[in-house]
C-alpha cells in the first residue's frame, strides 16, 4: 500500500510540472541556475555566413569560425554548410539544472548545439558540458565532429545524451572524449556512421548503452569504452561492422542482423531476436547470452577464457565454427596430432537456462565446435582483415589509381588520333 501511494504521489507530481511551466522555473531558481524558460537562448551561424548576435565570441575567417572565449548557458545553431566550428579549445557549457520535460528522446531545450539538414560541417576543439544533448544532428550528413570533449552531461528528467543523431547519413565522431554523462554518450540513428577512436568512461546507461546505434552501414572500431553498463548496443541495426574495440562491459544486440563483430575485447555479448551475424576473433572474458529469436549467427576464431559461460534461452541453431576454423575454449583438453592448431577431437558446448520447474539454472548440451583451436587465434597475422572487413581506398591510393585511369584513357586517346591521322595521310 505504501509502494502504491508512493507511485500516485510521483504521477500527480510530474503531471502537476507539466500543467505549469512557472513550477519549473522555480525549481531552477531554487537551485542558483537562470532559466531561459523553454529553451536556451541562441546564437546562430547563419546561412548567409552572419553570427548572431554580433557580441557572440565567434570570429568568422571565411569558411572558419573561431570562438574567442568561453559560451554559457547558450546554444549554437549551425543553418550554414560548408564550414569549421574550430572551439579553440574554450567551453560551451549548458544548464545543469535542466528541468525541462523533452516531448521526445534528447531534444528538450537544453542543447549545446544544433545541426538541421545540414551538409559538411566540421566542429573541433570543443569542450561541451552540462547540457541535456552536447550536439544535436538531425536530417544532416557529412557532418565531423572531431577532437572534442563531452564532460558531465546531466538532466533532472530527460536522458542526457552526449551526441544525438537522427536521420543522418555520413557522419564521423572521432577521437572524443566522453566523461561523466548519465545517459549514452553518442546515440545514433542513421546509415554510413563511423565511430572511432574515441574515449569513454563513466558512463552510466544500462538500457541504450554507451554508444547505441540503430540503422545500417554503420562502423564502430578502434574505441576505448570503460564502462560497466552494456558499452555498445545495435537496435534494428543491420550490416554494421565492430571492430577492435577494447571494452570494459559488454556488447548486446536486439533485432539486429548481418552485423560483423570482430577483434573486440570486450566482457560479455549478448542477442535478442537477432540472426545472421558474425562473431569473428574477439576476446570474450565472461558471457555469451542468445535468448529468444536468436538463430544462424556464426562464431569462429574467437577466445573464451576459462570462467567462460554460454548462457541459452529459447535461442535456436546457432554454429560455432565457419567449416573450417572453431574457438579456443580455455578447458578444451583435447590432442592436436597433426600439428595444425586444431584439435581432433569437437569441443561439447554445454550452456546454462532458467529452468522453472528446477527453480534455477540447469546445464544441457548446446552443439559443439568442431574444429576447436589449440590456441588463440591470430588474427592480425594470418587474415591481415581482408576477409572480414573490406577496406576503405585511401586518399592516396584512390587519386592514384585515379590518375592511372586517367592517363590510361588519355594515353589511349592520343594514340587513336595518331593512328587516324596516319591514316588519312597514307590515303
Amino acid at each position: 500500500m505504501k509502494k502504491i501511494k508512493c507511485i500516485v504521489a510521483i504521477s500527480l507530481t510530474l503531471q502537476l510540472l507539466l500543467a505549469t511551466g512557472t513550477q519549473l522555473t522555480n525549481l531552477s531558481s531554487a537551485n542558483f541556475f537562470p532559466d531561459p524558460g523553454p529553451d536556451l537562448p541562441r546564437i546562430y551561424i547563419r546561412s548567409n555566413g552572419d553570427v548572431e548576435p554580433e557580441t557572440a565570441p565567434i570570429a568568422r575567417a571565411g569558411d572558419v569560425y573561431k570562438l574567442t572565449g568561453n559560451i554559457a548557458i547558450r546554444t549554437i545553431v549551425i543553418q550554414r554548410d560548408n564550414i569549421v566550428l574550430d572551439g579553440s579549445h574554450y567551453l560551451i557549457e549548458g544548464n545543469k539544472s535542466w528541468t525541462g520535460l523533452a516531448p521526445n528522446f534528447g531534444d528538450a531545450g537544453n542543447n549545446g548545439i544544433i545541426i538541421t539538414g545540414r551538409n559538411n560541417i566540421n566542429i573541433t576543439n570543443l569542450s561541451i558540458e552540462r547540457f541535456t544533448a552536447g550536439v544535436r544532428i538531425y536530417g544532416s550528413s557529412h557532418i565531423n565532429i572531431v577532437g572534442n570533449s563531452f564532460n558531465e552531461e546531466t538532466a533532472v528528467f530527460d536522458t542526457p545524451t552526449g551526441i544525438i543523431i537522427e536521420a543522418s547519413s555520413h557522419v564521423l565522431i572521432e577521437n572524443n572524449n566522453f566523461t561523466g554523462i548519465n545517459g549514452p554518450a553518442i546515440f545514433c540513428n542513421g546509415t554510413n556512421i563511423t565511430i572511432r577512436d574515441n574515449s569513454l568512461s563513466g558512463i552510466v546507461d544500462a538500457i541504450d548503452g554507451s554508444i547505441a546505434v540503430y540503422g545500417s552501414s554503420n562502423t564502430i572500431t578502434d574505441n576505448k569504452i570503460d564502462t560497466t553498463s552494456p558499452s555498445i548496443r545495435l537496435g534494428s541495426a543491420d550490416s554494421n561492422i565492430i571492430a577492435r574495440n577494447h571494452v570494459t562491459g559488454g556488447i548486446s544486440l536486439v533485432s539486429a542482423s548481418n552485423n560483423r563483430i570482430f577483434q573486440n575485447n570486450l566482457t560479455s555479448i549478448r542477442f535478442i531476436f537477432s540472426s545472421n551475424n558474425t562473431i569473428f576473433g574477439n576476446n570474450i572474458a565472461n558471457n555469451l547470452v542468445l535468448e529468444q529469436g536468436t538463430v544462424n549467427n556464426t562464431f569462429y576464431a574467437n577466445a573464451f577464457s576459462t570462467n567462460f559461460t554460454v548462457r541459452i534461452q529459447d535461442a535456436g541453431t546457432n554454429f560455432w565454427d565457419n567449416g573450417t576454423i572453431g574457438n579456443y575454449w580455455a578447458d578444451y583438453n583435447g590432442t592436436d596430432g597433426n600439428g595444425d592448431g586444431i584439435g581432433d577431437s569437437p569441443y561439447t558446448i554445454t550452456a546454462v537456462k532458467w529452468d522453472t520447474t528446477f527453480g534455477g539454472d540447469v546445464s544441457f548440451g548446446a552443439g559443439q565446435d568442431n574444429y576447436p583451436l589449440m590456441a588463440p587465434y591470430n588474427v592480425e597475422n594470418k587474415e591481415k582483415n581482408n576477409s572480414v572487413l573490406p577496406q576503405a581506398m585511401p586518399l592516396i591510393a584512390g587519386l592514384a589509381t585515379v590518375s592511372i585511369t586517367v592517363t590510361v584513357g588519355v594515353t589511349s586517346l592520343i594514340l587513336h588520333r595518331r593512328k587516324r591521322r596516319r591514316g588519312a595521310k597514307q590515303t
